[in-house]
């Protein structure tokens, strides 16, 4: 599998609802990340998130890898009730998932 594109939408500038595209769990601010990064395949996009809406937001979406990081608020057992790909101690363990690291 080709390595996903890894891309903070929290970072990017007209991704999130003020845009009028709407939030989580919709897909648009995924889709306007890959907008600006460039990126065409979101089947090269790596999700992250440590909300049940950042894991539907990257299922939606499409996304290659849809991982929970367990340093948010919400617990394994809640994050692992919605589709994902992947449940990480943190968001530090996602170059090890690439196997860079």
């Amino acid at each position: 599998m080709p390595m996903p594109e890894v891309t903070d939408t929290t970072r990017t500038p007209g991704a999130g609802s003020a845009t009028g595209n709407g939030g989580r769990p919709a897909p648009y601010m995924i889709f306007r990340a890959m907008e600006a990064t460039g990126v065409r395949d979101v089947g090269r996009v790596l999700v992250a998130g440590d909300t049940v809406r950042d894991l539907e937001a990257g299922t939606n979406a499409g996304a290659a890898i849809v991982a929970g990081a367990l340093t948010g608020a919400q617990d394994a057992t809640t994050l692992g009730g919605v589709r994902h790909t992947h449940l990480l101690p943190g968001v530090a363990a996602v170059p090890a998932l690439l196997g860079l690291g």
